[in-house]
């Protein structure tokens, strides 16, 4: 079967945010660049967060919150001043805010992906959306192109340059449970349904290796059974304040530091019996955290009400005997999460420094009434595992050797996070910048 064949500079797999940066940079350096896009539009899970470009203060703060490779912490810290830069130079971003333990600037995601888009097409260059690439074409052990499908056929890419960016594996159940656990298999999707591991197929099958390994995902605490139609309900459900409150599995027993941060919480509960919990918190939790915008400038919304609403298991209660009974009717131990609960603020009064699980931060005791409680599940956004690659995000081989021209950014960077999170838009960003400044752009 005959096919078109095409010259250019780069082939980048993927429109998120780390490949659509990438291109537009290769772009103003003068390259032509053909983005490849198996969804029918651009912008992969960027354009359903809330383009919060946010990382650490410094390297230390991201080793003290997550157990993944230094290198890459270090390409995530040493990258972003730089792409904070260039963005702010091409198009209006919101003003600085706090985030977690770091700090960064809201993006409008969608313009943004059309300024990428322009710069492309402006340097001759291609984004093409609804388009697969079936195959890396290697020569002599270094990447020569490209094979590409589309329903009108296939098309043969040259170029000898390739970068990686689409976006992780979390929308595969089968990865997930090879990957993550067997329980992620059936767990909820809050991203785009297009990140299937097609970078790690492609890198694996071009000589790559898995950086791993490692279980590790970005996700969060959801209300079980909410709506899940959308990137609104993806923020509404989300229950950010967790930190602030305590989990129990359905044994009635604490299982992790709910103040270490919510997305750690949501890892940890993926592995509890039914990967479920229990979330509770008290009326001064709900006032200060629960009906709060999660980042500067967001919309503040009661969380609770939104999942009551919804028809999601929870409720109000005036005293923790009351949320023990309401327990047993969910299937938990009621007696037993009436004592952890007991327990636990007895501990926050008299040695919160002896609590087990500890409770690093935010140790007061939940004691002032009425309790709210949801049950909660893990949803997830992007995952950790992903490629072996190098501080200049080049895929690297089982050996440990860099492959010509295989470059990889974004959540197809195996290792960069592990247990922890320091920003998903500023990973795919600063591994973008890292890939194009190494492939001379």
């Amino acid at each position: 079967m005959s096919r078109d064949v095409m010259d250019c500079d780069l082939i980048v797999v993927g429109a998120g945010m780390a490949g659509m940066t990438a291109a537009a940079r290769a772009a103003e350096a003068g390259a032509r660049v053909v983005v490849v896009e198996k969804a029918p539009q651009v912008g992969g899970s960027a354009v359903l967060s809330g383009g919060y470009v946010w990382t650490a203060t410094s390297q230390a703060e991201i080793d003290r919150h997550d157990d993944g490779d230094p290198a890459l912490h270090r390409v995530v810290i040493q990258e972003y001043p730089h792409v904070m830069s260039w963005l702010r130079s091409r198009m209006q971003v919101g003003p600085p805010v706090r985030a977690l333990f770091g700090r960064g600037q809201q993006v409008d995601m969608a313009g943004y992906m059309a300024f990428c888009t322009r710069v492309v097409e402006g340097a001759g260059g291609f984004v093409v959306p609804g388009t697969e690439v079936a195959q890396i074409l290697m020569q002599d052990g270094a990447v020569a192109g490209a094979i590409t499908t589309h329903p009108d056929g296939e098309t043969e890419l040259r170029s000898p340059r390739i970068l990686l960016a689409t976006g992780g594996f979390q929308a595969d159940p089968d990865l997930r449970a090879q990957h993550i656990h067997p329980a992620a298999r059936g767990m909820r999707l809050r991203s785009n349904p297009h990140s299937t591991g097609g970078g790690m197929r492609l890198g694996l099958a071009a000589g790559g290796a898995v950086a791993g390994p490692n279980s590790g995902y970005y996700g969060h605490l959801l209300a079980r059974n909410c709506p899940m139609r959308g990137d609104s309900d993806f923020v509404r459900y989300t229950q950010y304040h967790s930190i602030h409150a305590v989990l129990l599995n359905r044994r009635g027993e604490r299982f992790c530091d709910e103040s270490f941060d919510d997305h750690a919480s949501s890892q940890w509960t993926l592995r509890q019996p039914g990967a479920v919990a229990l979330l509770v918190w008290d009326d001064q939790v709900q006032r200060d955290h629960g009906v709060v915008p999660v980042v500067a400038g967001a919309e503040a919304s009661d969380r609770h009400r939104d999942a009551m609403q919804a028809g999601c298991p929870g409720g109000v209660f005036d005293s923790l005997a009351a949320v023990g009974a309401f327990a047993d009717t969910l299937g938990y131990d009621g007696a037993a999460c009436l004592a952890s609960l007991t327990a636990y603020n007895d501990l926050m009064r008299s040695a919160p420094d002896q609590a087990v699980p500890a409770r690093e931060t935010n140790a007061r005791p939940l004691d002032r009434g009425p309790w709210y409680v949801l049950e909660v599940d893990s949803a997830i956004t992007f995952t950790f595992c992903g490629l072996s690659v190098d501080d200049q995000a080049r895929a690297l081989d089982p050996f440990g050797a860099p492959i010509p021209g295989l470059f990889v950014a974004g959540a197809d960077v195996g290792n960069a996070y592990r247990k922890g999170y320091a920003g998903g838009l500023a990973l795919a960003a600063t591994t973008a910048f890292r890939a194009m400044r190494t492939a001379g752009f």
